[in-house]
């Protein structure tokens, strides 16, 4: 009898179409340099997808948000938010910071530095005469709380690896999220 109820659970834990839950405590403020230091985010909650982990808290006037690569990787990152008003707005966070929204017809154009009530860490520059960058294996994120107001938002990251050949490979956290659909999201509540 127990063989059948530990494989319900199994399937209950393994089911990708679960939605992930993750409370922002409030905690202590961050410096937003790409730095995953322990002291700083030992007041958030974090979860662990796949080899990456997200972290996130707030203080009184920010939410503050950080994605770890997978160990031996790294590149850049896209934060993609849906607020309680069910938009869906993509921070990019690489060498420049810009934002877009999705509405009936696509994505809109990106609008590069229009990051108002929020920013991020951007990519350092190695060389600009060979175009070449630092390697960043984390992104963080300080968005004004005020800038999406509500208890409660959906959230997803897509994180663009690079690969040895200089090309990127995106892929989504949570595994199963996609862009257009926040049902399969993280949801973000926010703690008093």
């Amino acid at each position: 009898m127990l063989k059948p109820v530990f494989a319900a659970l199994m399937v209950l834990i393994a089911d990708p179409s679960q939605v992930q839950h993750l409370t922002a405590p409030r905690g202590g403020p961050v410096m937003i340099d790409g730095r995953i230091s322990a002291g700083e985010w030992r007041d958030a909650s974090s979860l662990v997808l796949g080899r990456a982990r997200i972290w996130v808290k707030q203080t009184s006037d920010f939410v503050c948000i950080a994605v770890e690569f997978p160990p031996d990787t790294h590149g850049f990152a896209d934060l993609i938010i849906s607020p309680v008003s069910g938009q869906i707005i993509d921070l990019h966070a690489s060498a420049k910071l810009g934002e877009r929204t999705l509405g009936k017809q696509g994505w809109s154009g990106w609008n590069w530095w229009n990051n108002d009530g929020w920013t991020a860490n951007v990519s350092r520059v190695d060389s600009f005469e060979q175009r070449t960058f630092l390697p960043e294996t984390a992104r963080e994120y300080q968005i004004r709380r005020s800038r999406f107001p509500g208890k409660n938002w959906r959230m997803m990251v897509e994180l663009s690896l690079e690969q040895k050949d200089g090309s990127y490979h995106a892929i989504a956290l949570p595994a199963n999220a996609t862009e257009a659909d926040p049902s399969g999201w993280i949801e973000l509540t926010f703690s008093p």
